[in-house]
């Protein structure tokens, strides 16, 4: 099929037999193409080629011949894996096998070489042993999350719909206090809505947002702590072609709000930021959990002065570490982890 993805790991396709004693995967890592198989004979791992992770469309073509497995992109061979038998047995003279497209059926245990199965890429234009699409079209054409992007750049698009999930450690390790410096680098499409946030319980005790100002010209930036803003941001960037790149830097001492381009920024009386940033160190101790896209949906509207959903494009990095959505705990199907629509 023809294949396009910024992702460097995950799964293409899966296939098994139908008793799943033998299975077949075809994966990226580092951008490459991963043959992984099973049958009656042997295992085997092989990973050749050049990384084409790089958002262009690539024509991945994968034969069983006689005695040989062989896999070529664009009609040129990477990949010939020796291999005497064939891949599945027919059963009553019936070639049965079950396929799975970008994922993994179940938690499989005896995938040779551990994968991250999460695989952010579109597919177009298939032929399953020979028998064109075999109804996968059908499926997809029914799922509008499934529809490919026309045209697409490196990035993480949140459609609105959820968040992503992760567990971070804030501490620092030379003197065990706590610091968080976050950077978000947005392409908006809506007016309003969290871009991150740090949930304890039912409670929010840091939250970064877009506020809506009632303006045609302004979107406000607002960090809160619980549900009191204690920095503002005032922007003309939202919601334009252009890149926002956001930074906020807080300890149990100090909160800066910056941005790459804005009209003004102000700070909650340096009485209040005290206290708050005291209530923020007290919730820091308890290891908050880490969300991207918005809050939780069970967290009730009063926790934060904002609520929704973010909706765009976003890369955030926290402590040096670029968050790779992939990597997530849980997060909401819809979320693509590095795609990102040019037009949005």
């Amino acid at each position: 099929p023809g294949f396009r993805t910024y992702d460097g790991e995950g799964v293409i396709l899966y296939a098994e037999s139908a008793d799943s004693t033998s299975w077949f995967l075809l994966a990226l890592r580092d951008g490459k193409i991963e043959i992984q198989f099973k049958n009656e004979l042997w295992t085997k791992v092989t990973t050749g080629g050049k990384a084409i992770n790089n958002g262009e469309w690539h024509i991945i073509t994968v034969e069983e011949l006689e005695n040989i497995i062989s896999v070529k992109i664009a009609k040129e061979a990477v990949m010939n894996i020796n291999n005497p038998r064939s891949l599945f047995k027919p059963a009553n003279g019936i070639l049965e096998t079950k396929v799975y497209i970008a994922g993994l059926p179940r938690k499989i245990e005896n995938i040779i070489k551990p994968i991250n199965p999460r695989l952010d890429g579109c597919i177009r234009g298939w032929n399953l042993m020979n028998q064109g699409a075999l109804g996968v079209k059908e499926v997809i054409q029914g799922k509008q999350s499934k529809h490919c992007l026309v045209s697409v750049e490196r990035g993480s698009y949140y459609p609105g719909g959820g968040v992503a999930r992760f567990f971070m450690n804030y501490n620092d390790s030379t003197n065990g206090e706590w610091f968080a410096n976050i950077t978000l680098n947005i392409r908006s499409s809506t007016g309003i809505g969290v871009m991150f946030s740090l949930v304890n319980g039912e409670t929010v005790p840091l939250a970064i947002a877009i506020e809506d100002l009632a303006s045609d010209f302004l979107q406000g930036i607002v960090v809160s702590i619980h549900s009191v803003t204690v920095a503002r941001l005032t922007t003309k960037r939202i919601c334009t072609d252009k890149n926002l790149l956001i930074s906020v830097s807080v300890t149990k001492s100090s909160l800066v709000l910056t941005a790459n381009s804005y009209t003004d920024i102000t700070y909650a009386s340096q009485a209040e930021l005290e206290k708050q940033l005291s209530v923020l160190d007290q919730a820091m101790r308890e290891n908050p959990d880490t969300y991207l896209g918005g809050i939780p949906a069970d967290i009730p509207v009063a926790a934060t002065p904002v609520s929704a959903y973010y909706v765009g494009c976003m890369d955030v990095t926290i402590n040096n570490q670029l968050m790779d959505l992939d990597g997530a705990i849980s997060k909401q199907n819809d979320i693509r982890s590095h795609s990102c629509p040019l037009v949005l």
